[in-house]
């Protein structure tokens, strides 16, 4: 009995462990991007588990979206293996290239910088 107890408890402690509000992630996207704007954020009952904000380039029609998701599997068959910030480049609203810049590290409780 002592076992599904301690499971129920570790589960809790981890699907909490990564939980972050809209402003958190807005201040983790901060350190790789100056005046993103949010443009989309979903919910689920655990909370936050997606986050874009966007930055306008330099030229006309550019645009770099920052996309935050939570680890886990979500509605729309959204399905993340880590938590993580990605960096999307835009042309004409077409995405042309990107990169992984940050992973949350569970063991230190911090975002890594990956790129």
């Amino acid at each position: 009995m002592l076992k599904i107890h301690v499971s129920v408890a570790i589960r809790f402690v981890f699907n909490f462990a990564f939980r972050y509000s809209k402003e958190e992630v807005m201040e983790a996207i901060s350190r790789f991007a100056e005046n993103a704007t949010l443009v989309r954020e979903l919910s689920d009952e655990q909370g936050l588990y997606l986050l874009e904000a966007k930055v306008e380039g330099e030229n006309s029609g550019e645009t770099t979206q920052y996309e935050y998701m939570r680890k886990g599997r979500f509605p729309n068959h959204n399905e993340a293996s880590e938590t993580a910030i990605y960096k999307v480049y835009y042309e004409n609203e077409i995405p042309v290239g990107g990169d992984k810049v940050a992973v949350y590290k569970s063991e230190t409780g911090e975002w890594e910088d990956v790129r």
